[in-house]
C-alpha cells in the first residue's frame, strides 16, 4: 500500500498514534493503549494496520522473555505527518520521527495518563510537553540554560500543579571512580537553575533519582544550597512500586513524603 493511499485511510486514532510515535520515540502496545484510552486489543489492531501500511516499524529483543513488540515511526510515516502538518498550516516539530524515547515518558507521563483514566473528573494530566517542546518552552522564557526532560500540568481535586521534571541518568563519563559514582552527574540536574537570572514559571521542580543513595545526595545538596523553587525528589524504585500522584515525593528538610499535587503547596 502506498503512503498516499495509507494517509487517506488514517482515522483520527491512527493519526494520534503516528503523531505520538513521531514525537516520543518507541512505544509498546500498552503505551499506545494508555495514550489513546483504548483496550490493548484495539491498540494492537491499529498498530498492526500501521505496520502493514509501512508507516511504523516494530522490533523486539531476543533477550526479552515477554516478547514485547516496540513500535516506532518509519521515514514514510514521518513524511506523511510532515505533509499533513504543512498542508494544514501547523508547524512541524523539530526532529520529527528522530527522537529517542524519554525516561520521563515511562516514569511520569504514561503513569499519570493511566491515573487520569482511572479517576475521571477527579484528576487529569491537563498538559504534557516532551523534552524537545520543553526546551522550546524554556527558551521562550529566556531560560535556555535549563535542561528538563518534560513539563506538565497536573490537576487534582480542584488544585493545579505546573512542574518541570528531570530524570537522573546515573554516573556520567567514561571512567568514574567507585567512590565518585553516588554523586556523579547529579550537579548537572540543577546547574541550569543556579545559573539562571530569572525564575522558571512553575510550581515545582521534580527530580527522579536513579536510586535511594543518589536521592539522599540530591537532598543534601539542596539543603546546602536551596533553590528559589519548591523542589521534590523521588526514586525510580518508588515510581515502579507506586503511582506518581501518591506520597512518593520528598521536599528537602521534611521527614515524610507528599502527594504530587501537594508538592507545590
Amino acid at each position: 500500500m502506498g503512503d498516499q493511499d495509507a494517509a487517506r485511510r488514517l482515522s483520527p486514532r491512527r493519526w494520534r498514534i503516528l503523531s505520538y510515535l513521531a514525537q516520543h520515540g518507541a512505544a509498546s502496545t500498552l503505551d499506545v493503549a494508555l495514550v489513546c484510552a483504548v483496550s490493548r486489543l484495539t491498540a494492537h489492531r491499529e498498530l498492526v494496520w500501521l505496520h502493514e501500511s509501512g508507516l511504523v516499524r516494530r522490533e523486539r529483543s531476543a533477550e526479552d522473555r515477554t516478547h514485547t513488540w516496540w513500535y516506532g515511526v518509519t521515514a514514510e510515516g514521518t513524511e506523511v505527518l510532515r505533509r499533513a502538518l504543512t498542508a494544514s498550516g501547523r508547524p512541524v516539530p523539530l526532529l520529527l520521527g528522530q527522537r529517542p524515547s524519554s525516561a520521563a515518558d515511562a516514569l511520569l507521563f504514561l503513569p499519570l495518563v493511566e491515573v487520569s483514566r482511572r479517576n475521571p473528573g477527579r484528576c487529569e494530566l491537563f498538559q504534557w510537553l516532551a523534552t524537545m517542546e520543553t526546551s522550546s518552552w524554556l527558551r521562550q522564557h529566556d531560560l535556555a540554560q535549563v535542561r528538563a526532560d518534560g513539563y506538565g500540568v497536573w490537576l487534582q481535586d480542584g488544585r493545579c500543579l505546573r512542574f518541570l521534571v528531570h530524570v537522573d541518568r546515573g554516573p556520567t563519563g567514561d571512567v568514574v571512580a567507585e567512590y565518585e559514582r553516588p554523586a556523579s552527574g547529579l550537579g548537572g540536574l540543577l546547574g541550569g537553575y543556579r545559573r539562571a537570572d530569572r525564575l522558571v514559571p512553575v510550581g515545582a521542580v521534580l527530580l527522579i533519582a536513579q536510586d535511594a543513595e543518589r536521592e539522599e545526595r540530591l537532598q543534601a545538596d539542596l539543603l546546602r544550597g536551596p533553590l528559589p523553587y519548591v523542589v521534590a525528589t523521588t526514586t525510580r524504585q518508588l515510581l515502579y512500586r507506586h503511582w506518581p500522584d501518591e506520597q512518593v515525593w520528598q521536599v528537602p528538610g521534611e521527614g515524610g513524603r507528599r502527594c504530587l499535587v501537594e508538592v507545590g503547596s
